[in-house]
């Protein structure tokens, strides 16, 4: 489905001569709200709601990384600032491989911490933090990483009754 989108949003973005970031962008949103005018007649909720999920992800996770940007400037360039630099240990939500590497991935993307160790038999995660008070601060950015990808990820597995000819009735 996601590939339609795509073809979608680009074909038109080409019909208009647009192709550049804002004619793009807008090919996006025209299809998405063409998408989402028939979500009914496609029986495609599940994908918007992924899609919407993916997204929100997306720009807070771009958020995230500018504000620990800007922690890190300033640990590095203020004078009087005394970083305390830490490894914790955190048990994940979800014992999966694929998922631990995906928020690993998204840790060490984040300025200021490192994933440096996931333990599968018992679902331990090690995360080098540059200033950590506590590890309870450092657990509870993690946390919120892992709760909104686990939200996006799990959105088109939840519930959701299908019609026999798999389309969504939810």
């Amino acid at each position: 489905m996601l590939g339609l989108h795509l073809l979608l949003a680009v074909g038109l973005a080409a019909y208009a001569d647009a192709l550049r970031p804002l004619g793009v962008f807008a090919a996006f949103v025209a299809v998405y709200l063409a998408l989402r005018l028939a979500i009914d007649l496609l029986g495609i909720r599940r994908y918007l709601r992924r899609l919407e999920l993916g997204t929100t992800f997306a720009f807070w996770f771009v958020g995230e990384v500018f504000r620990a940007s800007v922690d890190v400037a300033r640990i590095v360039l203020g004078r009087e600032v005394a970083p305390q630099p830490a490894v914790v240990a955190m048990r994940l939500a979800r014992r999966d491989e694929r998922f631990a590497t995906l928020l690993g991935c998204l840790l060490t993307l984040t300025p200021g911490t490192m994933a440096l160790d996931y333990r599968p038999e018992s679902g331990l995660m090690y995360i080098h933090a540059l200033d950590a008070r506590t590890a309870a601060e450092v657990e509870a950015g993690v946390r919120a990483i892992e709760r909104r990808l686990l939200r996006w990820l799990d959105a088109g597995a939840q519930g959701g009754a299908t019609d026999g000819t798999g389309r969504d009735t939810t």
